[in-house]
């Protein structure tokens, strides 16, 4: 898969073949992954990971925004895209799997950000809540799990160990898109 490949026929692809992992009729706009990048942690000391990176839009502005491509891990289901991601972003580590088995494709890897562009609104309630004890495990006590939804009225945590302490509609997205921000607990309990 060639990095020159024109990313939205890609996506258009992928969204033809699987269209209920892909979760959205078009790829997220710049406006959207804006909005997500801005949550970026300053100290750039760990990891940052980013599930379902597609094309790569949100990928961007996060390293645009100053993380180094080095620190960045990201989880792609589809392996078509995982393949397009690796020859477009060669420093970063693209791992192709599942992102509801995070802690055994991490190893033990801790990341102080998670931005999802998972489509949490076709996952069932057991499976929200598994992929949010993945996340459990691999976030530093005190990090950030940044999420976008199609549904603008959400907002609750999606796990009792998160608390929401953001969030963001983005009106420049087809369609318009909600961008949440949630904290992990300091300490378990």
């Amino acid at each position: 898969m060639s990095a020159k490949q024109n990313p939205i026929r890609l996506f258009l692809s992928e969204l033809a073949r699987s269209p209920l992992q892909m979760g959205t009729v078009w790829p997220s706009s710049p406006a959207l992954a804006q909005a997500m990048a801005r949550w970026l942690p300053v100290t750039g000391d760990h990891y940052m990971l980013e599930l379902g990176p597609g094309t790569g839009i949100v990928t961007e502005k996060l390293l645009a925004a100053g993380l180094p491509e080095e620190r960045l891990i990201a989880v792609e289901k589809s392996e078509r895209l995982a393949g397009f991601l690796r020859h477009r972003f060669p420093r970063a580590q693209i791992l192709s799997g599942d992102a509801l088995e995070l802690a055994q494709l991490l190893g033990e890897r801790k990341v102080e950000a998670v931005f999802s562009s998972l489509p949490l609104k076709v996952f069932s309630p057991d499976q929200v809540q598994q992929l949010s004890r993945q996340i459990d495990q691999v976030l530093i006590p005190g990090g950030h799990w940044i999420q976008y939804s199609y549904q603008l009225v959400n907002g609750h945590a999606p796990a009792a160990a998160f608390r929401a302490v953001g969030s963001e509609i983005v009106w420049q997205n087809l369609p318009p898109a909600k961008v949440s921000v949630y904290r992990r607990a300091p300490h378990r309990a």
